[in-house]
Order: structure tokens, then C-alpha cells, then sequence
């Protein structure tokens, strides 16, 4: 049978993974021999493409043609990538990082990579979600499913687990900071609370660096720092040189950077305290989450787990020590413990996708499924949504508000009814509005959320009274996906009831035709 595979699609470096015949999760390096390849993609005239390292050393020669930390505008309609007169979408850049793993997994292989888990930041509301399915779509991928980044840590640390445990999965990535509280059971993975946040992460520590060195400069040689902000081919070698910085500084005490001739030190000292504001966050963030889950009965941690290559700057784990002295601290395979997860969820989901016969069989013969639950059973995983489903009402106080109905948080899948009625009487149809957010409160303010269905129950039997009955029903599966039905039921059966399936219209997903256009794009393009 086809292999499958998990790729960890991050905002600085992906990487790819599969569970080999002896059922090991195992990384795959790409043709430079790295196991995680740079998501950086550099157009060149003519349609070539270059991804990783060699798009990557571009940068300080011709920037304007490079794309990096793409992942952080997964989701916007709003941004589009030029190169050479021709616009990329988000889904697009992310599609060429995607194939460039395929191609270098394939050759290593000898095997297609056709059916994939990518994952994503546990923060990622649908558009997102959507956007990151749509990438692997675009790069010719039969996507099992998208799955929460922390989710994929916690299930590759779990299989080599034997006690339970309460653990506390810490990602901070290259562009994105997620923190996760998970129990971990013999076979069973259990989300108890997310949080974080997808605009944190290795980046803005490297703006740090930046920033600083183009202030220092400017001090020394008295140019202006608009001077050099301009200046497009020393920014993007200037980014390159703040990641080496914060690198060595993970290891040294000081760092030295050069631009335009000049030598600036930083040291760790600098270095730490002109972060420690985004150090911060991520502890705000941590607690917000740990508070969430205080509610769901979790009182205390048997391990704080490390995941996601930002943790390996020194402050983290002395600031995480310092804030939970009593909870061990473990890395998690920073760099590969996400994808490796991703490849076990991978071979997991398929025993469920595929009917009775050879296939299924294949898959529980791989001695993956030895672990956890059993010989031949897959691991059971139950997740939770990251965002909270509202929609709009009149209350008691006859005004209207936008009041959620399934919290952040809430284990999927999962269904729920609101019991409603209509507003006036003889009222002949019911506009239906909800939203997403990402507040755990009961009434959110409009400019909190994001616009999900925006419907129509009707025509209603005449000459209703007001209150007439009205009932909405949400089901979440468990990949996050949203489905409302709505439906006027009358209390007697003499009266038959009006329903309706209603369209959940992510607002920045590509249209059908979008999406042809984006696969000719790619088709065209030579990955390399």
C-alpha cells in the first residue's frame, strides 16, 4: 500500500515524515541532506522556482522575488505576492514548499507522497484551516486531514509513553506560538485547552536583532535608518544575518553582525532583555490557557514539553523554570516531533478512511499499531475547537447581541441546538447571521469576529406569533469543520416544519475558479 505522510508546514522550516515497516516514525531529509527544509520559495523569470536553502540565499542578492514566512498570511485575501508581474496567493507560495518536500521525500523513497497530514498552528480558526488544506490540495496532495500543530507533538511524544500523564505542550515556532494542554493516556490523546497566538514566534525575536543592529549603525556612521530600510538587498541580507546571530546566541554569550562594513555586538544580556516583552506573551498566553483548562478539572502538570525550534534560545526554558519551578521540563524533538506525529495521526485516519479489505489490513499490520491500545487498534485522539461559534440574537434586554454558543475549547466533534424563536409577529422569514471568535465570553463585540453564514430560514407558515419556535443546529466534526441546519418546528404535528442546510462561507477562501487558476500557476512553475 501507498505510504502516508506527515508534513509540519511551518512558517521558517517544514519538514516531512512517514512510520516506516517497523513502525517508527521517521523523518525525510530533503537533497541537502537537512532534515527540515527552509519555507522560503525565490522565483526566477522563465518559471523556475527554487525552494529552501537556495531560495533562501537569495535573499541578499535579489529579495524582491523571495517569499518567506508565507504562513503567516494563510487565510488573508488581502495579500498577494508578486514576482515578475505575476500575483501568488498564500495557498500558492505554500503549495511550492509542499511540493519541494514531495519531490525530495519521493527520490528518496522511490514512492509518490500522495496522502498527507499537514498540520497547523492549534490557534488556526476555518480560513486558515481551509487555506492550509487548499496548499496541499494545490500541490496535487489527497489531504487526510489538517491537525493541530501541538496535537501532533503530544501524539508523537505519547506513543513512547507508558503512565498516563498531564502534559503541557510549549511550541514557539519560527512565526507562530501555541500552547496545548493534553492528557496522555496508554492509546488515547486527549486535548484538554489551547491557545497562543499565530502572528508570535522565531521572527520577531530576529526583528529584534535587526532593529537593533540598523539603530547601532545609524549611531556609528550617522546614515539614516530610512536609508537602509530602503535598501531591499541589505534588509534581506541583514534577515539572514539576525537568524545566524540569534542562533549563535543560543550558544554564546555575544554575536557579532556586519553591515555595510560595520561590526555590531550584541550580547545574550541585550539580546534578552530587548525580547523579554515577547518572552512575556508567551507566558500571559500560557496561563490564559492553563486557566481554561483549571475549568475542564486540570489542577496540575506532569511534564512541560518543548516543541518547535524558538525553544531552544536559552531565556525559554530559563523563564519557563523560573515560572513553574515544580513541573519537569523537556525538549520534544523540536524540529521533527510535529511532522512524526502528523505521519502516526496519518496511518491512524486511514484505518477509518479505508473499507474492509487489503488496504485496512496493511495498515493495522504495521507494527505502529503494537503501541498504545493494542495490536491492531488505532490510537483514539479527541481534539478540541480553537475558536468559539456565535451568533446574532435579541436578548433580554431587546437588544441585539452576538452571544457564543460553543465555546473555545469545547471537546469535537460535538453538536449543539440553540432553542430560538422568531423576533416579530407574522414574521416570514429568519435571518440567521454567526460568527467566529476567539473570546471565551458569553457576548462578543462585532469587531471581535469573523463573519461564518449569513442566511435566510423561509418562507415561515403565515401569520405567526411572535416566538414562534426556531431552532439551530451546530455540528463541529472532528477536523474542526463546521455545519448549521436550521429549522422552524412547530409544537404540533399538524403543521409541517420549515428547514434549511446553511452555508458556512469562509470569507477569505479561494473560489473554484480561483483555485484552477492557482493549480495552472503551479503546474507551470519548474520546483527545483
Amino acid at each position: 500500500m501507498a505510504k502516508i505522510f506527515g508534513i509540519d508546514l511551518g512558517t521558517t522550516y517544514s519538514c516531512i515524515a512517514y512510520v516506516n515497516d517497523y513502525g517508527m516514525p521517521e523523518v525525510i531529509s530533503n537533497k541537502e541532506s537537512s532534515p527540515v527544509t527552509p519555507s522560503v520559495v525565490a522565483f526566477e523569470e522563465g518559471g523556475a522556482v527554487s525552494v529552501g536553502n537556495a531560495a533562501k540565499e537569495t535573499l541578499n542578492s535579489d529579495p524582491q522575488n523571495v517569499c518567506t514566512t508565507i504562513k503567516r498570511q494563510m487565510g488573508k485575501r488581502d495579500f498577494m505576492f508578486n514576482a515578475f508581474g505575476t500575483d501568488y496567493t498564500p495557498e500558492t507560495i505554500s503549495a511550492l514548499i509542499l511540493k519541494k518536500l514531495a519531490k525530495d521525500a519521493g527520490e528518496v523513497l522511490k514512492e509518490e507522497v500522495k496522502d498527507v497530514v499537514i498540520t497547523c498552528p492549534a490557534y488556526f480558526g476555518l480560513d486558515e484551516r481551509n487555506a492550509t488544506e487548499k496548499a496541499g490540495q494545490i500541490a496535487g496532495f489527497n489531504v487526510l486531514a489538517v491537525l493541530n500543530e501541538p496535537t501532533a507533538a503530544a501524539i508523537s511524544y505519547g506513543m513512547q509513553v507508558d503512565n498516563p500523564q498531564t502534559v503541557m505542550v510549549y511550541d514557539l515556532g519560527g512565526g507562530t506560538f501555541d500552547v496545548t494542554i493534553i492528557k496522555v493516556e496508554n492509546g488515547k490523546i486527549r486535548v484538554v485547552a489551547t491557545g497562543g497566538d499565530h502572528e508570535l514566534g522565531g521572527k520577531d525575536w530576529d526583528e529584534v536583532i535587526r532593529q537593533y543592529v540598523i539603530e547601532k549603525y545609524c549611531e556609528a556612521t550617522g546614515d539614516s535608518e530610512d536609508s537602509i530600510y530602503d535598501d531591499m538587498e541589505a534588509m534581506g541580507d541583514l534577515e539572514l544575518k539576525a537568524e545566524t546571530a540569534k542562533k549563535l546566541l543560543t550558544q554564546k554569550d555575544k554575536a557579532v553582525v556586519k553591515l555595510n562594513g560595520e561590526k555590531i555586538e550584541i550580547s545574550r544580556e541585550q539580546f534578552d532583555e530587548k525580547t523579554g516583552a515577547l518572552l512575556e506573551s508567551t507566558i500571559k498566553k500560557t496561563h490564559e490557557t492553563m486557566e481554561d483548562a483549571a475549568k475542564k478539572g486540570v489542577a496540575s502538570y506532569d511534564k512541560i514539553l518543548l516543541v518547535g525550534g524558538s525553544t531552544r534560545m536559552p531565556q525559554v526554558d530559563a523563564r519557563l523554570r523560573q515560572e513553574f519551578p515544580n513541573i519537569p521540563i523537556e525538549f520534544c524533538d523540536p524540529d521533527q516531533s510535529v511532522a512524526k506525529g502528523a505521519a502516526i495521526y496519518g496511518i491512524n485516519k486511514a484505518v477509518f478512511i479505508f473499507e474492509e479489505g487489503e488496504d485496512k489490513k496493511a495498515i493495522q499490520s504495521n507494527p505502529i499499531f503494537q503501541f498504545g491500545s493494542g495490536k491492531g487498534k488505532a490510537l483514539e485522539i479527541v481534539n478540541v475547537i480553537s475558536q468559539s461559534i456565535a451568533v446574532r440574537l435579541r436578548c433580554e434586554d431587546k437588544q441585539m447581541h452576538i452571544v457564543n454558543q460553543i465555546y473555545k475549547n469545547t471537546e469535537i466533534p460535538c453538536q449543539q441546538v440553540l432553542y430560538a424563536g422568531t423576533d416579530e409577529a407574522n414574521q416570514i422569514t429568519v435571518h440567521i447571521e454567526i460568527f467566529e471568535n476567539s473570546s471565551a465570553e458569553r457576548y462578543v463585540e462585532e469587531e471581535q469576529c469573523k463573519p461564518l453564514v449569513d442566511g435566510e430560514l423561509g418562507p415561515l407558515p403565515a401569520n405567526l406569533p411572535a416566538n414562534a419556535p426556531i431552532n439551530v443546529v451546530f455540528n463541529i466534526d472532528e477536523s474542526g469543520l463546521l455545519s448549521i441546519d436550521a429549522e422552524y418546528k412547530p409544537d404540533g404535528a399538524a403543521e409541517a416544519s420549515v428547514k434549511k442546510h446553511l452555508e458556512v462561507n469562509l470569507q477569505n477562501a479561494l473560489t473554484q475558479k480561483e483555485f484552477e487558476e492557482e493549480m495552472k500557476k503551479v503546474s507551470g512553475l519548474r520546483v527545483q
